[in-house]
């Protein structure tokens, strides 16, 4: 039994980050737990990030850089979705 929960654990984790993250009304990412433990870590900064994978990784099977740069990616796209977001409300609205 633990064998089959630590191979369903491993096959999961490897499709952790290949989902991509959905953005709501309000910018905030739409993230599945083990995206928003490893986006939090990835913004403690880097030690915090390789000490967390480092204590998992014989399940998560993660590399630490690529974990960083999806993390700075889901930034970037929650930035953006901020700035189109605020744009949008400071347009002008056009009644007829």
């Amino acid at each position: 039994m633990k064998t089959l929960v630590f191979v369903l654990s491993a096959l999961a984790s490897g499709t952790a980050l290949a989902q991509d993250a959905g953005f709501g009304a309000t910018c905030g990412p739409q993230l599945t737990h083990l995206q928003e433990r490893l986006y939090q870590k990835a913004g403690e900064g880097p030690d915090a990030l390789r000490d967390f994978m480092f204590i998992r990784r014989g399940i998560l099977q993660l590399d630490v850089t690529e974990t960083a740069d999806w993390a700075a990616s889901v930034s970037q796209e929650r930035a953006a979705c901020m700035k189109k977001s605020a744009q949008a409300q400071a347009a002008p609205q056009v009644t007829l």
